[in-house]
């Protein structure tokens, strides 16, 4: 059976969907938000983020919302907010299981 689609985020796919949250932002602003949130463990080149800021939109994720300057915006939509927060749930339930792991090994 297939995967739907976005139906787990990459590390940067969530970021993306992170910085977000915090309203409105350029691709810029989204890219610089990334590096700093992540310490510079992830990084985002143009052509990744634009594509995926493409696929968000097509998937109804985020949307455009207009340009101020040579920006152009965008936001979190109620989809992109279920999908973060559907990949938390997802993250948290994996650790769990991973700390459940652990116990069970120390019990050997």
């Amino acid at each position: 059976m297939a995967r739907k689609k976005f139906s787990t985020l990459t590390e940067p796919m969530s970021y993306l969907l992170m910085s977000l949250r915090g309203g409105k932002k350029c691709g810029i602003d989204i890219s610089d938000y990334i590096a700093h949130r992540s310490e510079e463990r992830v990084k985002l080149g143009p052509g990744t983020l634009y594509a995926l800021l493409s696929e968000f939109e097509q998937e109804g994720l985020i949307k455009y919302v207009g340009v101020e300057g040579k920006r152009k915006l965008y936001e979190l939509t109620a989809a992109g907010e279920k999908a973060y927060n559907d990949e938390l749930a997802r993250l948290r339930r994996c650790l769990d299981d991973a700390k459940e792991a652990e116990k069970d090994e120390q019990v050997r």
